[in-house]
């Protein structure tokens, strides 16, 4: 099925359109969910709600773009609203959590004593790097993703952000500069104890 005629498909609520839709981008949905997310499932949950909006508002596409270009810009833009959301949410559980006393199930928990080092090491840096990427500006860190993890080209970014390819390479050069003096800090072993 082309494009054009994948599109029509899914105007016409056709099946087929719908699970060939979901076939050929799936994986970069998730795919681009998770590095925003840092959360396989919260990408995988995310991921359905991307299709709906596909299909829900595949009549005001402009064919203008590409129709993977369109789902990236829905992927990044529900992304990024689903980081604020849970920004928001962890801040009241911060404060929700000064006001509660630790039940009891809390107090007996002990952890597992057999974590292996490396393991806990590598998923340490795995975290520091989410956290970096995360501490961009939104702009750097959408180019910064969508390059780097969804191996998407600088031509294809400028159309998904609606910028100049300038700007991309601007971005990236700058969210390169960002995340090595913030890792930098993190691994070096200069780093003031």
């Amino acid at each position: 099925m082309t494009e054009p005629e994948l599109i029509e498909g899914i105007i016409q609520r056709d099946r087929q359109a719908f699970q060939q839709l979901v076939n050929q981008y799936q994986k970069q949905v998730i795919k681009t969910a998770y590095y925003f997310l840092g959360n396989m499932e919260d990408a995988e949950d995310l991921s359905q709600e991307i299709f709906l909006e596909v299909i829900n508002s595949i009549k005001s596409f402009k064919k203008s773009a590409a129709l993977s270009t369109w789902i990236y810009r829905i992927t990044v833009n529900k992304s990024l609203n689903m980081v604020k959301k849970q920004q928001r949410r962890g801040v009241m559980m911060q404060i929700e959590s000064l006001f509660r006393h630790p039940s009891e199930q809390e107090k007996g928990k002990v952890s597992e004593p057999f974590v292996l080092q490396a393991e806990t090491d590598l998923q340490e840096k795995r975290d520091l790097l989410h956290a970096a990427i995360n501490r961009l500006p939104e702009n750097q860190r959408i180019a910064f993703v969508l390059c780097k993890f969804d191996d998407q080209t600088y031509k294809q970014i400028a159309e998904i952000m609606k910028i100049g390819l300038p700007a991309v390479e601007s971005l990236i050069h700058r969210a390169r500069i960002n995340l090595q003096k913030h890792l930098m800090y993190q691994f070096s072993e200069y780093q003031k104890i």
